[in-house]
This record gives C-alpha cells, structure tokens and sequence, in this order.
C-alpha cells in the first residue's frame, strides 16, 4: 500500500511538471510543432517500427536454435504487446518483459523463453550503455558544467561501469547470483522464502541457460548485439528527423544527445507510465544547453509520445486479441457440459 502510494506521488509529480512545461513553453508554440510533422508521423512509425523489427530479430536469435519453434510475426506482435504493457503501468518493464516471457512460452519451452526473454534485454542494456556512456563523455568535453550536474553525470557514468562490469563477470565466471542470494535468505528462516524453496532448482537452471548461451554462441551473441547497438542507432535517426521536421535545423551531436537523454530517463524512470514530464524535462534541458530552444525539446518529447501511443494502441489490440485467444483455449479444454 505504501509503494503505491509511493509511485502515485511520482506520478502526480512528473504530471504536474508536465503540465508546468507545457504552460512555460507555450501551447500554441508547441501545437504549432506537432503540426509541422504532418506527414512525418508516417515517418516516424516507420523508423520506429525499424527499431522493433531490429530488437524482434535479436530476441529471435536469443532463443535456442532447437526452440525456435515461433514465428518470426507472432514474436513481433509479443514485443509490441509487451512494450505496451510496459509504457502503461507502473511496473514498466518488471511486468511488460514477464508477459512477453509468460506469453512466449506457449511456443518455446518456459525455461527458453525466459531465459530468452533476459538475453535480448542484457544485450539491449549494454548497447544502451554504450551509448549513455559515450554521449556523456562527449557532453562532458564540449561543454562545461556546473558542478552540482557534472557530479550527477559523473555518478551516472559510475554506476552504468560498474553494472556493466558485474553483469560481465557475473556472465563470463557463470556466478549463480539468484541462487546464492535465495541460499543466504533461506538461512535467514524468512517465512515469505519457504515459497522458493521448491524452485531452487528452476532458478538455477534459469540462470545456467543465460550464461551457457553466452558461452555457446558466441558467433550469435555478436550478431544480437549488433542488432541492439542498430536499435539504438535507430533512435538516434528517429530524434534527427524530429529536430529537422520542427526545428528546421538538426545535428547528429543534438540527436544523439536527446537520445542520450532519453535513455538516462528510461532507466531511472522507468516506472513512471510513459515517462510524461521527465522526458519532456529532459529533452528540453539537454536542447536548450546545445543551443536550441527548451519549446524544440519539449514539442520533440511530445511528438514522441503521439508515436508511442500509436505502438501502444496496436499493441492493446493485441493483447485483447490474446486474452479472447486464452479464453476460448480455456473453455476448449474445459467444456461446459449442460445439466
């Protein structure tokens, strides 16, 4: 109860600066920019649809070879379906990726589809990584920052390293972090832990097949990660077409500063549905820092949302589409015999 409360308070924060961005900017000034897309929108889907083609591929090749047993358009539309699942709720991507894994699952074995599911994301995560990383060092040599915001950046880049270093000593000496954490609470004789203790085993097996598919596919695990690094890429193209479309004037250095930002926003924010206001803040802050205006910032955000909201509404579609497919498999398997 209190968590909740915790994230409506954050909720009405990030709205509440929505609100006050939107009134500083200008409504007017920012509809004016939306407008300009026009035609555009049907760009941007495109570009955006790229990027879920890119990261639906890297995830097919993340399951085992002899799982495989998906098509590629039914793993399309999971995706879809799941990322809508994460933009809406408060559980962003804890329960969007669960779903995706769970809904897997009815093709590839539970265990695959899992574990799947985590090798795509630790691919996509460093590729991001990456990005944040180099973006911020490239901010940090062009321009000079006060020093409350050169910490922050700083500690942003710390603890994206540090991660990063775990989760590859961690993958690379198959470090069976889940099953040695569920060891050390179950000595602790924590009640809610007794209900673990009969997974142990699944958790373990879970974590072997996430670093045994690092180990033995290599030729593989590069070739997703390619494919993560292309996703990102793709962002990047997606905020260049925005600044050209609104601003009338763009930059690779801009594009990939938003895009930078965008990602620092997804991770620390990622329970807020839709990231409304901080994304709007953050775009808006690194644009009017690069010399453009904090109105391209918040009108480029905008427009993002509007493309978004377009994926999340054809992924609702199929996700009702799912339910009523569930329903009638239930009622299949268990027919209701008339009195």
């Amino acid at each position: 109860m209190f968590k909740r409360k915790i994230k409506l308070v954050m909720l009405l924060i990030c709205i509440g600066m929505f609100v006050l961005l939107i009134k500083e900017t200008g409504p007017s000034l920012i509809a004016s920019r939306v407008y300009d897309v026009g035609a555009g929108f049907l760009i941007l889907i495109l570009i955006s649809g790229c990027r879920h083609l890119l990261r639906t591929t890297a995830w097919l090749y993340s399951i085992e070879r002899q799982e495989r047993r998906v098509r590629f358009r039914d793993l399309f539309a999971i995706r879809i379906a799941g990322d809508a699942i994460t933009d809406l709720t408060f559980l962003g991507p804890l329960l969007g990726e669960t779903v995706k894994g769970i809904t897997l699952s009815r093709h590839v074995a539970a265990e695959h589809s899992a574990s799947s599911v985590v090798v795509e994301n630790l691919a996509y995560t460093f590729a991001v990584g990456l990005l944040v990383v180099t973006g911020l060092v490239l901010f940090l040599l062009e321009y000079p920052l006060p020093s409350s915001v050169l910490a922050g950046t700083l500690i942003t880049m710390g603890i994206l390293l540090l991660s990063g270093a775990l989760i590859g000593l961690a993958v690379k000496k198959r470090y069976q972090v889940a099953g040695r954490i569920l060891d050390r609470l179950q000595r602790l004789n924590l009640s809610w832990v007794e209900r673990f203790r009969d997974k142990r085993e699944k958790i373990v097996q879970f974590e072997e097949n996430v670093y045994g598919f690092w180990h033995a596919h290599k030729a593989a695990s590069v070739w997703i990660l390619f494919l993560e690094i292309m996703s990102v890429l793709v962002g990047i193209i997606e905020a260049w077409v925005i600044l050209y479309l609104t601003a009338h004037r763009t930059s690779l250095f801009a594009a990939f500063m938003v895009e930078t930002v965008n990602r620092i926003v997804n991770l620390f924010f990622a329970f807020v549905p839709m990231r409304i206001g901080v994304d709007e803040g953050g775009a808006a802050l690194v644009l009017k820092t690069i010399g453009y205006g904090a109105a391209e910032g918040v009108s480029l955000a905008i427009i993002r949302k509007i493309r978004m909201l377009f994926w999340v509404t054809v992924g609702l579609v199929i996700v009702s589409r799912y339910s009523i497919s569930s329903k009638k498999d239930g009622n299949k398997d268990h027919p209701v015999v008339a009195a």
